[in-house]
């Protein structure tokens, strides 16, 4: 067990602490206030604190983790033998910046309590983020620090453990806003979406709607049946989140009375976890909404659903949290940008979400969602997975997760052919 000093034990401490050793080194520790504590103690100890006690190993603290509420911090981001660093303590000590501050300001997402310009749709906008305006938006800076950090513990503290040889883990996500395009949908909405297309003169799209409704060929988005096909040689088992709502003036849905709809849910939850993909509506009023919409879905299921999705946020993200704590769910996979490639929180392992506004920890796991593919699709489509997997292969950390969410539509059989398809079957081999 690592002993760990410091002048005042605060939850923000005790958070940090915790993840970073238990839940990333898998090394158990304690933190105390005790100096004869630490003194007595025979095993690992350190000191986190303003000044070093004795001869002990030190980390110079900033004062972050000893605050309340949200205050602004000048943030000068410098260099860590080639790793961006910030709250820099000293160019003597062993590690010279305060890593467990940076990393709470980091996985809080305590930017995001700051005045910011949102984006039009009121949600975090990646482009205010330090991480992109600093350059390291694609990487996991939190699990470089701490693997560098474990490798200066090991150096002084042989008792420490090296990490796992494990490797990291890719996971996939299949979001499932429409099961439908085209078929199997409501007269209203069918020649809505014909009068649309043929507003926008795009007669390719009623092309595509006539040819489905007369059987000709498959719906675009109906690809289910060939999941398995897809990963059948890959070592990851895709989750599925679906929507499962009424329509609103936010969305289009399919009726959850569509009982074409329920059969594919059912028929899913049979092979793959299943998850909610929340509503916009669910979002911005969650009591009765979300409450409804998690309770029709476990009664269409007949089991317990503990994990969430939002495509696009729409409040902040804090907020949201809080209110699926609220309804009883356990993990949340929305920790990304919709159409940015990179890690939001800096990491890319799971972490338990620490409300700022409370202050104390959430029982929510968040799991990072590093790429979706609106991101990919927006950025450089053909090397995107060769790209991706240059970021896996260079995670420092066997807890790490690189995690992908694609559309029901991307996984359509027709289009397995298609060179963005075959680079993605060669990435989750």
């Amino acid at each position: 067990m690592l002993l760990v000093f410091t002048h005042k034990i605060t939850p923000r401490v005790t958070y940090v602490f915790k993840h970073i050793f238990e839940n990333m080194l898998e090394l158990q520790v304690k933190v105390t206030s005790s100096v004869e504590a630490l003194v007595a103690h025979s095993g690992p100890k350190m000191s986190y604190t303003t000044k070093p006690l004795g001869d002990e190993f030190f980390v110079a603290s900033h004062p972050l983790l000893f605050e309340r509420g949200i205050t602004s911090h000048d943030i000068n981001i410098d260099d860590w033998e080639g790793v961006p660093a910030f709250f820099k303590t000293g160019e003597n000590n062993p590690i010279p910046f305060d890593v467990f501050a940076a990393s709470f300001f980091l996985l809080s997402r305590y930017e995001e309590f700051l005045p910011q310009i949102k984006s039009p749709n009121g949600h975090f906008d990646p482009m205010q983020s330090l991480a992109f305006q600093e350059g390291f938006l694609e990487l996991p800076l939190v699990d470089h620090w701490i693997f560098k950090m474990h490798g200066i513990l090991t150096e002084v503290f042989p008792e420490i453990k090296p990490l796992s040889k494990d490797k990291p883990q890719k996971e996939i996500l299949i979001d499932v806003p429409l099961v439908f395009q085209y078929r199997h949908r409501s007269l209203l909405v069918t020649l809505e979406l014909f009068l649309k297309s043929l507003w926008d003169f795009n007669f390719l799209k009623i092309f595509d709607q006539v040819t489905v409704l007369t059987r000709l060929r498959s719906d675009p988005f109906d690809s289910f049946s060939f999941w398995n096909t897809w990963f059948e040689n890959s070592s990851t088992k895709p989750k599925a989140f679906f929507l499962y709502a009424k329509s609103s003036a936010y969305e289009s849905t399919i009726s959850t009375f569509n009982r074409r709809l329920q059969q594919r849910i059912k028929k899913m939850g049979d092979d793959y976890s299943l998850g909610l993909l929340l509503s916009v509506h669910s979002q911005l009023k969650s009591d009765p909404e979300l409450s409804k919409e998690k309770k029709d879905f476990q009664d269409l299921t007949h089991r317990q659903v503990k994990m969430s999705r939002i495509p696009i946020s729409y409040r902040q993200l804090s907020k949201v949290y809080t209110d699926l704590v609220d309804y009883e769910f356990s993990n949340d996979y929305s920790m990304g940008y919709c159409d940015r490639i990179g890690f939001r929180a800096s990491t890319a392992t799971p972490f338990y979400f620490y409300d700022l506004t409370n202050e104390f920890q959430l029982p929510l796991k968040v799991h990072p969602v590093f790429a979706t593919e609106t991101a990919i699709r927006k950025g450089k489509k053909i090397k995107a997975f060769d790209e991706l997997n240059l970021i896996y292969e260079k995670l420092p950390l066997p807890c790490a997760r690189l995690t992908l969410a694609i559309g029901n539509g991307f996984l359509h059989p027709k289009k397995q052919n298609q060179p963005l398809q075959k680079a993605f079957k060669d990435y989750v081999k």
